[in-house]
């Protein structure tokens, strides 16, 4: 998609060069000031520039954590981002639709609540109702927020505030179902992924895209340019359908491919580049900026669960929850989509790389229903059954009960494959589980994608992410993958594979495992470090990777006590019953990282999106 757009230069805090003009060399050159200088935001200016001693070890220390006070599980401390002008963090709170502002004490950073900016005036503003808010990224001033429409099928908006007075300074309109939102180093540009989830009973499924807002000029309306890239040129019977190798696409009930592309998450390059995250179609877009133009799609490829002599990586996996058991092991033909949910850029000599947080993600539309129709629509059953016969009351129930009714989903237990008989995981006898590929609590209890249901004697069986990080060139090469390093690093003790709403060991083995999901980059001291949260099991793994095809582990930490409930009254189950946290839990659900520095130190913020908590670290550099 081409833009017409004035030639601007792009320095520092927003200030641009104006278009080239004429002048002698007497004549002094005055450059216009930027629409940010012009909004005169007031900041601190008592920063102090962190150490540069060079970096030999890297230790997390936890400072202290701030509790939204919202009910547990409702994705009150979802995303984080630091604002360096007014020396805050921002924190998307889903539940109370608005963003939580927390200060930073002048001792050691420890977190506190500040204030909060209340979305309704974006709404007013864009004249829709929203819904939730789901991404913020706040930088020189300015906070800008993701939010979807109340009817999240419909466009959403990016609302943008001052940093000083929480004031709103405008909204844009984006695509369906915001999902994420980041800003330039300049402040220029404004950009958000937008998912374009379709509804539950798959009557509307809107486009994904992305929004790219420019701030060249200014920020009103008639000011600022809007522009939002589609992905129709990919379609079917379209010049560029063509490019996507490698690309999934199970295309679900008919969707076209600008439909089936879902844009996750989006980083930035050196290079005016942002690269987006196709995350259920295991791939990432790279669009230039300025342009507006989708240089490329490209798929990511596929992890081998494969031993090493059978031709794999020999990564490991642990796959059943059934067996209450710790048993990681390599199985032949078993691959993982890498799937990545949060994804990073980073530049080592002139070259960009991508790394990925491999959760995995696959796709259930539900809505509510009767059994009666939902079995009309030829839709899939998960109520409680209600059968026709054995009375009026029975058939009562089977009219008007409401339950859940599954449109489409791309997810299957192993053992209901018709998997050829001559197929290795068919023939399992030495690979660390008892049974085959058929044998319910076993190998065949993992969840796996089900694009093919009837796998021949030479095709692959595919899992739902890579349970690691990976590197890649912007070319979608391989460079680096975790492997199994990180379900090592968190399930080094009793309490393995757990999920974040509950202390059951074992319970997400099945699943995705750990289920990385959260990832930030610095540069520190001349080193790249990269931070790692995993989603599930919790915890913050920290790599150095200054060279990108041998990464270095720092650290893991993992700030949760597994022999404390999640809420302060929990069933027999360990469930949650009354919807308190109780925060002797620690931290449950690390959605996001942000890096920071101040104080002459070195911090991150973790958003914590099941406990509700925004945890602070300090980085101990020696």
């Amino acid at each position: 998609m081409e833009r017409n757009q004035s030639t601007f230069v792009a320095c520092s805090f927003g200030l641009l060069l104006a278009s080239a003009f004429t002048i002698s060399p007497a004549q002094a050159i005055k450059q216009p000031i930027s629409p940010v200088k012009k909004l005169q935001v007031s900041c601190k200016t008592s920063q102090q520039p962190p150490q540069t001693t060079s970096l030999q070890s890297l230790k997390l220390e936890l400072v202290a954590s701030h509790f939204s006070g919202s009910e547990f599980d409702t994705s009150s401390a979802e995303i984080v981002s630091y604002d360096a002008c007014s020396d805050k963090l921002y924190v998307v709170n889903a539940k109370d639709q608005s963003v939580d502002v927390l200060s930073l004490s002048d001792s050691n950073s420890a977190p506190s609540k500040h204030g909060n900016i209340n979305l309704q005036a974006a709404a007013h503003k864009a004249g829709i109702k929203i819904g939730d808010a789901n991404s913020v990224v706040a930088k020189n001033g300015l906070v800008a927020v993701a939010i979807q429409n109340q009817h999240k099928q419909q466009n959403g908006i990016i609302a943008l505030y001052r940093s000083d007075d929480l004031s709103l300074i405008n909204s844009y309109p984006a695509g369906a179902l915001p999902d994420m939102v980041t800003m330039t180093e300049d402040s220029r540009y404004l950009l958000s992924a937008n998912e374009g989830e379709p509804n539950g009973d798959y009557s509307v499924d809107p486009e994904g895209s992305v929004t790219i807002v420019d701030l060249a000029t200014g920020f009103s309306d008639q000011q600022a340019t809007v522009t939002q890239v589609d992905f129709r040129h990919f379609n079917q019977d379209q010049p560029r359908h063509h490019e996507l190798d490698q690309v999934r696409l199970p295309s679900p009930l008919g969707a076209s491919v600008a439909q089936d592309l879902e844009p996750e998450y989006l980083a930035l390059t050196r290079h005016g580049k942002v690269v987006v995250a196709l995350q259920e179609n295991n791939a990432i877009a790279l669009i230039d900026i300025a342009s507006g133009k989708v240089d490329s799609i490209k798929g990511l490829g596929l992890k081998s669960w494969a031993s090493v002599e059978d031709g794999g990586d020999g990564a490991k996996l642990d796959l059943t929850n059934k067996d209450k058991q710790f048993i990681q092991a390599s199985y032949p033909q078993l691959a993982g989509y890498y799937m990545p949910d949060s994804i990073a850029t980073f530049n080592i000599k002139g070259n960009d790389y991508i790394i990925t947080a491999n959760e995995g993600d696959g796709r259930e539309y539900v809505y509510a229903t009767t059994q009666a129709k939902c079995e009309g629509m030829d839709h899939q059953w998960d109520g409680q059954e209600y059968q026709v016969g054995g009375g009026d009351e029975n058939a009562k129930h089977y009219q008007n009960k409401i339950g859940d009714c599954i449109s489409y989903t791309d997810e299957t237990r192993a053992y209901k494959l018709k998997v050829d008989a001559k197929h290795p995981l068919m023939n399992q006898t030495s690979y660390g589980q008892k049974g085959t590929i058929a044998n319910k609590k076993a190998l065949g209890r993992i969840k796996v994608v089900a694009d093919n249901k009837t796998i021949g004697e030479n095709d692959l069986v595919y899992t739902f992410g890579a349970r690691s990080f990976s590197i890649f060139d912007l070319q979608a090469k391989r460079i680096f993958d975790s492997g199994n390093q990180l379900s090592d690093l968190a399930n080094s003790n009793k309490h393995w594979n757990s999920s974040n709403d509950n202390q059951s060991s074992d319970d997400r083995s099945d699943d995705k495992g750990v289920e990385p999901e959260a990832i930030a980059v610095a540069n520190i001291n001349g080193s790249t470090i990269a931070f790692i949260g995993l989603e599930r099991q919790g915890g913050i793994a920290v790599y150095d990777v200054s060279k990108p095809s041998s990464p270095i582990m720092l650290d893991f930490i993992n700030n949760r006590d597994f022999n404390q409930p999640v809420c302060s009254k929990v069933d027999q189950d360990g469930d949650c019953e009354n919807n308190r946290y109780n925060p002797k839990a620690g931290d449950l659900g690390p959605e996001s990282i942000a890096y920071f520095s101040r104080l002459g130190k070195h911090y991150i913020a973790v958003g914590n999106e099941v406990s509700g908590t925004t945890t602070v670290y300090h980085l101990a550099i020696n």
